[in-house]
């Protein structure tokens, strides 16, 4: 089965659609939630004057955080909200997804952990992204931190995709390069996980072999200062189709080993993602060599020269390295039986166990 029934603007300036959209909803007044780099910005003051009477929060913080979650939940629960806005990368868009939820389902976050846990729809929520590798926009999962269980929870529910995705690359021209890099890669991450996973769909596929495709021939512009705008509106594309795919298909490995490391040392996750992808593909290379192959061949890479090419593509991008991270080895052990308990964790081809996650961690 393959659903997107969120409504997708892709287009630079679609968010001066936001007043018409919340005309056709009945939306009288919102919360809007951000967090305070995107607040800072020289545009979000616009950005606010397009969402009507609304109350605003931008407490949301990298790898969100239940109780912050909770609080603006119970805030939201009070009846005042016709509407939740979210003006962000991928944290603020998962805390808002969950912020909307909670305004219809009253209780803590995680316990509506897993899939379709909730009773009631959320509340409708308008996705606008500000980083070219969330997906978050076009998906009905929400990923929360939880530090005193040092990892991270998904949330998931057919009643919470977003009811629109606004997605405007004039929002990301003002993002540093690393971080274009690092969310880039993330998509790209989301793109080729869809593929090479358990539940890979033909549809999904399309997607994410559409959206690698535009990831290797326009991020590394899109990072230079004064790249082309095509470029950055080709990423942001590719973000939101990779987005389509993975919400199909599910990630795998990679994204349960960052999650795990995110969630017990708030480390960015986009960047986690695009160090550990060769890694965990070459580690499971004799179970995925199939779908690999249709990857190679949809790109135009050969299949032997796939890794080496991969690997060259991510050195000559902007980003620090896996050694720069400083992750103790007396970690190891925690974050790879974490990684195994990751809900995504049996969408992988191989059977993966903690003892798989801890050689990779040890590799590395």
């Amino acid at each position: 089965m393959f659903r997107v029934p969120t409504r997708v603007l892709i287009n630079p300036g679609c968010r001066f659609q936001i007043p018409e959209i919340l005309a056709s909803i009945g939306a009288k007044r919102c919360l809007l939630l951000t967090d305070q780099g995107v607040r800072s910005t020289e545009w979000f003051a616009g950005v606010q004057s397009l969402c009507g009477p609304h109350d605003l929060d931008d407490s949301i913080q990298p790898n969100p955080k239940h109780r912050n979650v909770d609080r603006l939940g119970a805030q939201a629960l009070t009846g005042k909200y016709d509407a939740v806005i979210g003006v962000g990368g991928g944290s603020v868009l998962d805390a808002a997804k969950a912020v909307a939820m909670l305004a219809t389902n009253e209780g803590p976050i995680a316990s509506f952990e897993g899939r379709n846990q909730f009773p009631n729809a959320a509340l409708p929520f308008l996705a606008v992204p500000t980083t070219c590798g969330t997906g978050s926009e076009v998906t009905w999962v929400s990923v929360i931190s939880v530090p005193e269980q040092n990892r991270k929870i998904s949330v998931k529910g057919d009643g919470m995709f977003p009811a629109f995705a606004i997605v405007d690359a004039e929002l990301i021209h003002t993002l540093p390069s690393g971080l274009i890099a690092a969310t880039g890669m993330d998509a790209f991450t989301h793109a080729i996980e869809a593929v090479v996973g358990k539940p890979a769909n033909p549809v999904s596929d399309a997607l994410a072999f559409e959206a690698m495709s535009l990831l290797l021939q326009h991020l590394r512009l899109a990072c230079e200062p004064e790249g082309p705008i095509e470029s950055k509106e080709k990423v942001m594309l590719a973000s939101t189709v990779a987005g389509m795919a993975f919400g199909n298909a599910d990630v795998g490995a990679v994204h349960c080993l960052s999650e795990s490391i995110g969630g017990l040392l708030d480390l960015p996750h986009g960047l986690l993602n695009t160090l550990l992808l060769k890694p965990v593909l070459a580690y499971q290379e004799s179970y995925i060599d199939e779908p690999l192959g249709r990857v190679s061949q949809s790109l135009g890479i050969p299949r032997e020269s796939f890794f080496d090419y991969l690997e060259a593509f991510i050195h000559s991008l902007p980003l620090p390295k896996w050694s720069s991270l400083n992750i103790s080895p007396s970690d190891f052990e925690l974050l790879a039986a974490n990684s195994e308990m990751n809900g995504s964790n049996p969408s992988n081809r191989m059977e993966m166990r903690s003892s798989d996650y801890l050689s990779i961690l040890q590799s590395l």
